[in-house]
């Protein structure tokens, strides 16, 4: 039996529950239950009891309430919670005022009224204390008119021994329902007294947690509150943990009193803190300090006040402090180290600028001199003689070219020229007409689309279109070799083409050639240093843009290169036309 009611208590009790209700939300809903079987019960047993002593009238009535209260278990089931609240109130007051009026004056059933008042306490959350007033307030203004009208209504109550049979038999009732519902208020307010309890844990749990976190930060933070007294400082800060506890409620200028410090810079943090409250938002400033051995420190104090999500509600202010000493000597020894590297690559500029002059003039005379040589003697040397001079005469050109060339890659990526409008049309036209011999030798047709006006020093563009034409002509077997220069803009870049119907290339050795020194042939089968396509590749990086090739052996290649939008002058960009480059070096 005792199981039975044990398994309805606990039915009853989860009437209306769901997965997404909250605890709390839970915990109400099963309270409410919990008073309501109470309630149901005690209603029971006085209809029954009003059916044996033959109590019709009052049998009647209480039927009525035990309806109403059946309703309110089905809206409770619904998950209708609020509804079954309001209605279990209404029903109460209603219930318990016409019977009173009913049953007359003697039974004392409007006393359930002042019991009726306390429901809206168990009911309802202290925060809906609108909901709290109205239904008390329900209650004790139906008492009030109860006695106020009761000399008027007395001919429709039961006969006075009837009343007194009613009060005997209720008396031990409203005990018990006080006794419930006191003992139900205790309960729920246990219940939160439980779920506070659990709450602080956790947040203490949580303080705990993060500051463990931040001690094992290495920068000083100290927390403060509204009236710029510490309430935390982490170990970073002050390593001496009853020190940290002296300082919590304490002043910056109480902690530098204590420490004989300047009291100038506890009056300058507290201008940085005030001055970050009134602005509402994070200030930062650079200190500069000496060490009690005299040696200079650095440090960046910031101050970022805390607000609630209205932004209205101080809740802290956080403030950090960065040793940032090591920074600045880092600093401080690059620029020395930067300085004295520029130093050393204008005395290495200036001393191949000296060598490559110095030695291009003994170089001419050398090949000059074996040349007047091979003239003069042509018919008293033998063959063999005359081929040595004649590849001793190559062999100077081919080392004057080279000298030429670590020139130029030695100053491709200098950035000591000014940055002008360049017209790459006037540029291509230039380089054309400097290698117009070669074009003519090798029957070549170079093309160009219209070019843009960039914002670059013109000797790099020169430098980078003179080796790609030149070798998009020399390396090509084609009885009339074609060249197409083009250019098309993307979001970001713009992306300049150099394609061509040569002897193509390898997949392996797309990367290879643009390091210097690198050649796929040998000076015999075509003439070259090894050095143009790394000019090419340290002028596109230092322009902060990129090189590649796509080519296929026997296919010709299509050399890119990009440069930022950024170099592009804009007034040069309606008048570009893009043409498909790959297309036009396979086709060919």
């Amino acid at each position: 039996m005792i199981r039975f009611l044990h398994n309805i208590w606990n039915d009853v009790s989860r009437a209306g529950l769901s997965n997404g209700q909250s605890k709390r939300e839970r915990n109400s809903i099963v309270l409410l239950n919990r008073a309501w079987l109470v309630l149901i019960s005690i209603q029971c047993y006085c209809m029954v009891m009003h059916l044996v002593n033959g109590i019709l009238l009052s049998a009647a009535m209480t039927s009525l309430f035990v309806i109403s209260l059946l309703a309110v278990h089905f809206l409770m089931q619904m998950g209708r919670v609020n509804a079954g609240k309001i209605l279990a109130i209404i029903a109460i007051n209603f219930n318990t005022a016409l019977m009173a009026v009913f049953m007359g004056e003697q039974t004392h059933l409007i006393d359930f009224l002042l019991l009726t008042a306390l429901l809206p306490l168990y009911f309802f959350e202290i925060k809906n204390r609108r909901l709290i007033y109205t239904g008390i307030g329900v209650s004790v203004l139906l008492f009030a008119i109860y006695h106020i009208v009761a000399p008027y209504v007395t001919s429709y109550a039961l006969p006075l021994d009837v009343q007194t049979g009613i009060y005997h038999t209720t008396t031990w009732v409203k005990v018990l329902c006080l006794a419930t519902l006191l003992y139900l208020i205790y309960n729920k307010n246990a219940a939160y007294e439980r779920e506070v309890s659990e709450k602080e844990k956790d947040l203490v749990g949580q303080k705990r947690l993060y500051e463990s976190i931040l001690d094992q930060i290495p920068i000083d933070i100290i927390t403060y509150d509204q009236d710029m007294r510490f309430t935390y400082v982490n170990t970073a800060a002050i390593s001496n943990p009853e020190t940290r506890d002296w300082m919590i409620g304490k002043r910056n200028a109480d902690f530098f009193e204590a420490c004989k410090m300047d009291p100038k810079l506890a009056e300058e943090r507290e201008r940085l803190l005030k001055a970050a409250l009134d602005q509402k938002k994070s200030i930062e400033m650079e200190e500069s300090l000496l060490t009690k051995l005299g040696a200079p420190k650095f440090v960046v104090n910031g101050v970022s006040p805390v607000y609630d999500k209205g932004g209205e509600s101080l809740l802290s202010v956080i403030c950090y402090s960065l040793d940032i000493t090591h920074i600045k000597e880092t600093e401080k020894k690059l620029k020395e180290y930067s300085t004295e590297l520029e130093r050393k690559n204008d005395d290495l500029h200036h001393f191949v600028n000296a060598t490559s002059h110095d030695l291009k003039s003994p170089l001419r005379n050398i090949a000059s001199h074996l040349q007047l040589l091979e003239k003069r003697n042509q018919n008293n040397l033998d063959a063999e003689s005359l081929s040595l001079i004649s590849h001793t005469v190559k062999s100077v050109k081919h080392l004057n070219q080279l000298i030429r060339d670590i020139y130029q890659y030695s100053v491709a990526d200098r950035n000591d020229k000014p940055l002008q409008k360049t017209d790459v049309n006037k540029v291509i036209d230039t380089t054309l007409r400097e290698m117009s011999v070669l074009i003519q030798r090798k029957n070549a047709n170079v093309y160009h689309n219209i070019l843009p006006v960039l914002k670059v020093a013109d000797t790099h563009i020169h430098m980078l279109f003179t080796n790609l034409i030149g070798n998009a002509i020399k390396y090509n077997t084609s009885a009339q070799p074609r060249v197409m220069v083009g250019c098309e803009p993307t979001e970001h870049e713009y992306i300049f083409s150099v394609a061509d119907n040569g002897i193509g290339i390898a997949p392996e050795y797309r990367k290879q050639i643009f390091e210097i020194f690198q050649r796929l042939h040998t000076a015999s089968e075509y003439e070259g240093t090894g050095v143009g396509l790394a000019i090419c590749s340290k002028i596109a990086d230092n322009y902060g843009g990129r090189i590649w090739v796509e080519s296929e052996p026997g296919l010709g290649s299509v050399f890119y290169f990009t440069l930022a939008k950024s170099l592009v002058d804009p007034d040069s960009e309606d008048n570009l036309r893009i043409f498909d480059n790959r297309k036009f070096a396979i086709a060919s």
